[in-house]
């Protein structure tokens, strides 16, 4: 019996560690909710993230790739906003903060290589674009 709990106990000093190693990766798998099934994910993401304890939206936005929304309070909800485009600057935000050492400035010379590369593009600054995100 003594085995049992050191083995119990082991495993999850393994799973912090790794979430620690991790931190921001959550894993899960599909359950069986009733007559439904879900995604169920490791109790550190709801500590981490409340915001993911309420309703939620999941958009698939590639091949093997779903993106989860936590929807906000229906008086502060954007409907403009491009849920990918802010996830990914959120990730960005997240990444700068954890590692501002790998932020660089554009050096001169890749930004003559960017004008030699658009140079003969004609655009306009009154030019409608769409309601489209253009990323």
């Amino acid at each position: 019996m003594a085995k049992v709990k050191v083995g119990v106990r082991q495993k999850k000093r393994e799973r912090a560690v790794a979430t620690v190693r991790d931190a921001g990766v959550y894993h899960g798998k599909q359950a069986k909710t009733g007559n439904s099934l879900g995604l169920r994910f490791e109790r550190a993401l709801f500590r981490s993230h409340p915001e993911f304890s309420g309703e939620v939206e999941a958009r698939i936005i590639g091949p093997g790739r779903m993106l989860v929304v936590a929807n906000p309070e229906p008086k502060r909800r954007n409907t403009e906003e491009d849920p990918v485009l802010s996830s990914f600057m959120s990730f960005l935000a997240a990444a700068m903060q954890h590692s501002p050492e790998h932020i660089t400035p554009l050096d001169a010379g890749v930004m003559e290589r960017i004008g030699t590369l658009v140079s003969n593009v004609n655009t306009s600054p009154e030019e409608d674009l769409g309601d489209e995100a253009l990323i």
